[in-house]
């Protein structure tokens, strides 16, 4: 074994350790952080918005780390536009999602711990809706 594959693989089990934060984030602990702002507005959404910063970074970095080899043709800018999409509608999505269940529900819903519920599925119905797009859009 060579430098090259040893440090490559070294770096694949943390890849995908980080992609499982970033979906336990984006899926299961997100709608947390929109319920507990739900009657600050202007939070909640300053809170979506970098988030969905901070998931599209870690989509233009899990696009750097070679993943074996590019062709000359395509480059970064293949990678890079696969991981956006996919990250951007999978993730990006299931928070906008859960954001608007909270803003829309907030004042009529007063248990907290439904709320959450009632985002959370609506996180997962914007993942997979999101995933269908990506799928969609690539094939």
């Amino acid at each position: 074994m060579d430098a090259a594959s040893v440090s490559q693989s070294a770096r694949g089990p943390d890849l995908l350790a980080l992609q499982a934060v970033v979906a336990t984030w984006s899926l299961l602990l997100f709608p947390v952080v929109a319920v507990l702002l739900r009657r600050r507005l202007v939070l909640l959404w300053s809170a979506t918005g970098l988030t969905l910063c901070l998931t599209l970074w870690f989509a233009a970095f899990a696009a750097s780390v070679p993943q074996g080899t590019l062709s000359a043709e395509y480059a970064y800018s293949l990678p890079l536009s696969r991981s956006l999409l996919m990250y951007g509608l999978g993730h990006g999505l299931a928070q906008i999602a859960a954001s608007v269940a909270v803003q829309a529900l907030a004042g009529r819903i007063s248990s907290r711990f439904l709320l959450y519920v009632i985002s959370l599925l609506f996180a997962l119905a914007g993942a997979f809706l999101g995933g269908r797009v990506y799928r969609l859009a690539v094939a």
